[in-house]
């Protein structure tokens, strides 16, 4: 079982930035996440469900039945992915 989770910014606008989060924890299924921050510093999640694909096809489609593993990853690298949204200082 592969288990693997990328973590990368995807928009370093001055205004808005956002951090793209792809956990895959059974090597079949991707799952992509964006966590947003705007210019006021607010903590965004999308309000778009999760989505998911099959590691061999980079169609996402919404998926409302996120896997409690699945979550439980996110949470896990969330301190890395706040650190990734906060302003340089």
């Amino acid at each position: 079982m592969s288990k693997k989770t990328e973590i990368a910014v995807s928009n370093d606008a001055e205004d808005y930035r956002d951090v793209i989060i792809r956990i895959n924890l059974d090597g079949k299924t991707d799952w992509l996440f964006t966590a947003s921050l705007d210019k006021e510093f607010d903590l965004i999640l999308e309000d778009a469900a999760p989505r998911s694909s099959a590691t061999d096809a980079e169609t996402f489609i919404d998926n409302d039945n996120v896997p409690p593993e699945v979550l439980a990853e996110l949470e896990r690298v969330q301190p890395e992915v706040m650190a990734l949204l906060q302003p340089e200082t």
